[in-house]
């Protein structure tokens, strides 16, 4: 888009339309990971580890924003 001169307030918005889609694709593999990880982390596994698992997977996503 800079190669072909668009303005840069399209290109801004297109990278935040990008960041959007990310963010909810994130929001999609948390939950799953809430769903499926953490529950059976906790059912059948160590639950200290599953939580520290579960703790990371918040701070990455919190990075995200």
């Amino acid at each position: 888009m800079v190669d072909e001169d668009i303005p840069c307030e399209d290109i801004l918005s297109q990278i935040n339309a990008a960041k959007s889609a990310l963010n909810g694709c994130g929001k999609v593999v948390l939950e799953g990971h809430i769903k499926h990880c953490v529950c059976d982390g906790i059912e059948h596994g160590d639950a200290d580890k599953t939580i520290e698992s579960f703790t990371k997977a918040v701070e990455c996503f919190a990075n995200m924003q």
